[in-house]
């Protein structure tokens, strides 16, 4: 299977966020989330921190890491960023990412220096659905 054949497809929650000291590029928070997905045809649960500021014209930013175990038991580190123009009127926002992986897994050592873009939706009530698909 070549790397543009592996799409991440998953879905999950926001487990909490945390409010930290406003800087002068506006509003900023850690936020942390738990997802479920697959990695082509392998189930997987993700864990995810990162810090993200809310811009005062309303554009958002956010970078952190994740730790992704599958379900054969697998572990891959990825670290991630993402950014929106801003909040839907309806309170969810709407995602460009990047995530880059690391494992030490043979069996996924192919996503090593890998990155994979897509988007990333979080509803106003903190549930995430997102779709990745790998650079080659």
């Amino acid at each position: 299977m070549s790397l543009k054949e592996y799409i991440r497809k998953e879905t999950g929650t926001i487990t909490s966020i945390s409010v930290l000291p406003e800087t002068a590029e506006g509003s900023n928070f850690e936020v942390n989330l738990t997802t479920e997905g697959t990695l082509g045809n392998v189930k997987y649960v993700a864990h995810w921190s990162y810090k993200q500021i809310q811009r005062f014209d309303g554009s958002i930013y956010g970078s952190g890491d994740g730790v992704m175990q599958t379900e054969c038991g697998e572990v891959i580190n990825m670290k991630g960023s993402g950014s929106a123009a801003r909040t839907n009127p309806d309170g969810s926002v709407p995602f460009k990412v990047i995530n880059h992986h690391h494992t030490k897994s043979e069996k996924f050592s192919f996503l090593n220096g890998t990155a994979a873009v897509g988007s990333y939706d979080v509803s106003a009530e903190g549930s995430t659905t997102g779709t990745f698909e790998f650079l080659e």
